[in-house]
C-alpha cells in the first residue's frame, strides 16, 4: 500500500529534521570559528586600552579589523543559517553546490577515517541548491554511516539529457580501521534518505558502497 501525499510530507519532514540534528555540530563548529577571529581581536583591544600610554594608531587598527571581521562573520552565519531556512527555488551549478554541501562536513569525515575526493567541481549543470543539502547529503552521510573507513568518498557529477547524476561510492584505503563513530544523534538510515529523494522526486540507485542519484531537470 502506497503512502499517502500526507504521509510521505511528514516522512519527509522527519527526514530533515534529522538530518539538520546530525548537521547541526559542524554548523556550529563553522558559525565559532567565524566568529573567533573577532573575539580575538576584541581581547587584543582591550589589553591595549588597559595600558598607561594607549597606542592610538594601533587602537584604529583594532577597530577597522573588527569592523571588516564582524561584516565577515555576520556574513558566514548568515549563509550558514540558510540550511535552516533555504531560499526558495535558488539555482547553482551543480558542482559548487556539491562542493559547498560536502565542505560542511570534510572535517567530521576526516576524523571518522574518510577522505573526500569531489571530482564534481567541472559540473555546471544548475541544480536547486535544496536538492544537494537534502537528499545528497543525507546519502553521504547514510553510506559513511554504514561504511567502514579508512577509505576515500569520491564524489562525482554528470549531467545527462534529462537529469543531474550524482554519484557517491567509498573506495577503500590502507591503514588501521577506524572504530564505529559516536554521534551527538543517531545515525541515518536509508528509510530517512528515501524520504528526501521522494521528496525531491529524485531516484536513488544503491550498490556495493556505493548510491547513485538521479535528480530530474525541470
Amino acid at each position: 500500500m502506497n503512502a499517502s501525499p500526507d504521509l510521505k510530507d511528514r516522512l519527509a519532514e522527519a527526514a530533515r529534521y534529522a538530518l539538520l540534528r546530525r548537521l547541526a555540530p559542524a554548523l556550529r563548529h563553522n558559525m565559532a570559528g567565524a566568529l573567533q577571529p573577532v573575539a580575538m581581536i576584541a581581547t587584543m583591544l582591550e589589553k591595549r586600552l588597559q595600558k598607561p600610554a594607549p597606542d592610538f594608531a594601533a587602537l584604529a587598527k583594532n577597530s577597522n579589523d573588527i569592523n571588516t571581521l564582524s561584516r565577515e562573520a555576520a556574513a558566514t552565519c548568515m549563509a550558514l543559517m540558510t540550511w535552516l531556512a533555504p531560499k526558495d527555488n535558488e539555482k547553482v551549478p551543480a558542482g559548487e553546490g556539491i562542493a559547498d554541501a560536502v565542505g560542511l562536513l570534510v572535517t567530521e569525515l576526516s576524523f571518522r577515517g574518510f577522505t573526500v575526493v569531489n571530482e564534481s567541481t567541472g559540473c555546471t549543470a544548475a541544480v536547486p541548491r535544496s536538492l544537494l543539502r537534502n537528499a545528497f547529503m543525507a546519502s553521504l552521510i547514510a553510506l559513511t554511516d554504514e561504511g567502514k573507513s579508512p577509505a576515500n568518498v569520491v564524489i562525482s557529477a554528470t549531467a545527462e539529457s534529462d537529469a543531474l547524476v550524482v554519484r557517491i561510492s567509498l573506495a577503500p584505503t590502507d591503514g588501521e580501521p577506524s572504530g564505529n563513530a559516536s554521534h551527538a544523534y543517531r545515525a541515518l538510515d536509508w528509510s530517512d534518505v528515501d524520504a528526501l529523494v521522494a521528496a525531491d522526486n529524485a531516484t536513488l540507485v544503491r550498490g556495493d558502497g556505493s548510491v547513485e542519484l538521479h535528480f530530474n531537470f525541470g
